[in-house]
């Protein structure tokens, strides 16, 4: 009787507890989304105008690295660097911590307008996002530990072997695919049915898929076999076909970087972060060219300090030009435009490259299960469910739209169900005008309506990243530059037109599958060409995968910032180790490579530590 009765006691306490787990994230949801409807991005870095124009400068003291961001690739550097524990470093991230909301993936387009974001726009455009509040797209980039893997749509995608094969034949030895795979293989902890021989198991980064399948996947399955694509795995033995999605999450909950290295790493006592920190230069030596350490500010406070050996820049393709221009580091006559002294003549912020993204909505006769916010919580809890999902995306395929043997595929296609644009944010996460917003509002329906994003994976047309100002108070300016180049738009609308065809497959028109009327471009024959177009040209926005080449590696100085040992030309001790290296563009989402640079360029580094 009394063993009975303990039993019992056991089981209670058990409910009791889950009923508070559950209670605790239903709060944290209704409390987290109710905020993101009306935050408002900051429009400078004015959280840190204190401490810039403080006139006295602190001693920080002496490391033997310093870091700068704590993103993917600065977490992975701290956290394989750290393990020299005779090196001492100092990590420097501009954002705060991560949270229990942030962790769940489902929640991402929430955390664009939090805290967690920079709150970057694009200057007006001239060729792209003329649907779009000013012509300006939402360029979301994030400020927090862990960086855009703490916000992202939590995809693991590496990218086709031709991309790393291109960025050899450039000149950078070393990084070609066979030579690059062994690093993708290293982060990773993979759960999924995966070719023999291409993933990796007992790495740090959990990769795993999302449970259950969305009901439709099937349907996306079947209709992309009409189409002859295959069944593959997409990060092995060919990219070319149609794959489930392979998430970084783990028993259903997002694992950033943050949350995979750094957590562990910040026990070792050689390794110092500090959070809410921004880096406003880097200090160089102008008469060796030598990076001595950066400038930062935190709080109210202004602060110095040195490094002996190594200053890696690891603030992303946007921040990392930024402030290499900040420092003398960039374009000859922009900085002498801004009187900024130079230090080294390089074409860093030029050739940024970003994968536009379509939005297409698809209504079928399937019905959506309503499931309530506790219902949802308690399967997250329990690993399943569509908080899992990072921007309800289950599957994705890859194809040309032409011949084009000398690059990876051209268009990547997703699946999410439902679509994002039906959400609350749908607005504000895409900064749509009034006449577009209001139009779409009347006309979608989250139980019905599919997402399909339409993704241009190797666009002709280059943007760049240029200094507002000499304060680092002030965001720069960013011009993506989307279809500048008329082949862009064709090939994308070349997408498009796939898309609608697997709509007409047997699969889909099992589920009465209609591509829904867009109400701005009526005045053109749907799917005409021209129709296509004034959908692209309107709609089109940035698919978050900006990446190089704002500081691109290679061997010439006059076209490149870094050599593939990613130190900075004609500057001793800096080294940039991010994705604003990446030479050419990658087939597919950007953080998986971005993990590899950072592995490959720890190594790099330490061999020579």
């Amino acid at each position: 009787m009394p063993l009975l009765f303990e039993a019992f006691i056991y089981l209670l306490i058990g409910a009791v507890s889950a009923s508070l787990t559950t209670d605790y994230y239903q709060k944290l949801i209704s409390q987290e989304t109710a905020k993101s409807l009306t935050y408002e991005l900051p429009k400078k870095n004015e959280e840190f105008r204190s401490g810039f124009e403080s006139n006295e400068i602190n001693d920080y003291g002496i490391y033997d690295v310093v870091i700068v961001g704590a993103g993917t690739a600065g977490c992975i550097l701290a956290t394989r660097l750290s393990e020299i524990r005779k090196i001492s470093i100092l990590l420097i991230e501009a954002g705060g911590e991560e949270n229990d909301f942030n962790q769940i993936p489902g929640m991402w387009p929430y955390n664009q307008f939090s805290e967690f974001n920079w709150g970057y726009y694009t200057i007006p455009q001239k060729h792209s996002c003329l649907g779009m509040n000013n012509s300006q797209c939402i360029l979301v980039r994030a400020k927090v530990i862990g960086g855009g893997s703490s916000i992202n749509g939590a995809m693991y995608v590496r990218g086709n072997c031709k991309d790393y094969d291109n960025w050899a034949a450039l000149g950078n030895r070393g990084w070609s695919c066979k030579e690059v795979l062994p690093y993708f293989k290293k982060s990773e902890n993979s759960q999924v049915e995966g070719d023999e021989g291409y993933h990796g198991i007992g790495g740090f980064w959990n990769i795993e898929y999302s449970l259950p399948s969305f009901p439709l996947f099937d349907t996306f399955i079947n209709g992309s076999l009409e189409m002859n694509l295959p069944f593959i795995d997409y990060n092995g033995r060919t990219q070319f076909g149609v794959s489930k999605l392979q998430s970084n999450i783990k028993r259903g909950r997002r694992q950033s970087f943050g949350t995979a290295f750094l957590n562990n790493a910040r026990k070792r006592s050689n390794l110092k972060v500090v959070t809410k920190a921004l880096v406003t230069k880097i200090t160089i030596d102008r008469r060796s060219k030598r990076a001595t350490g950066v400038e930062f500010v935190t709080g109210n406070k202004k602060f110095r300090v040195r490094a002996t050996k190594e200053v890696i820049v690891s603030a992303g393709a946007i921040n990392t030009p930024q402030l290499l221009m900040l420092s003398g580091i960039g374009p000859r006559s922009h900085l002498r435009d801004l009187k900024i002294p130079l230090v080294a003549d390089l074409p860093v912020g030029k050739n940024l490259i970003e994968h536009p993204v379509v939005t297409w909505v698809v209504r079928s006769n399937y019905i959506a299960p309503n499931t309530s916010t506790e219902e949802s919580v308690e399967q997250y809890l329990s690993g399943l469910g569509p908080l899992t999902k990072g921007a309800n995306i289950d599957g994705l395929s890859f194809f040309h739209t032409r011949n084009n043997s000398g690059e990876g595929p051209a268009i990547q296609l997703v699946m999410a169900a439902p679509p994002a644009v039906v959400s609350p944010l749908f607005q504000r996460t895409q900064n749509f005008n009034d006449t577009i917003s209001q139009a779409y509002a009347k006309l979608l329906q989250p139980q019905t309506d599919i997402g399909w994003y339409v993704i241009l994976l190797h666009e002709k047309s280059r943007g760049r990243i240029q200094l507002q100002s000499t304060n680092p108070i002030d965001f720069p300016n960013i011009d993506l530059n989307m279809f500048e180049e008329q082949e862009d738009v064709d090939i994308l609308g070349e997408g498009m037109q796939y898309a609608f065809r697997l709509f007409q497959t047997e699969a889909f028109q099992k589920i009465n599958a209609t591509v829904l009327d867009d109400p701005i471009c009526s005045n053109f024959e749907k799917n005409s060409k021209k129709y296509l177009e004034c959908v692209i040209r309107n709609y089109a926005s940035s698919g978050y995968h900006r990446a190089g080449a704002t500081d691109a590696m290679g061997p010439d100085r006059r076209k490149f910032v870094v050599d593939d040992k990613l130190r900075v030309h004609g500057v001793e001790n800096l080294r940039v180790v991010d994705a604003s290296i990446f030479p050419l563009g990658v087939s597919g989402n950007t953080n998986a490579p971005t993990a590899m640079v950072a592995e490959k360029g720890a190594d790099i580094i330490k061999s020579e530590l």
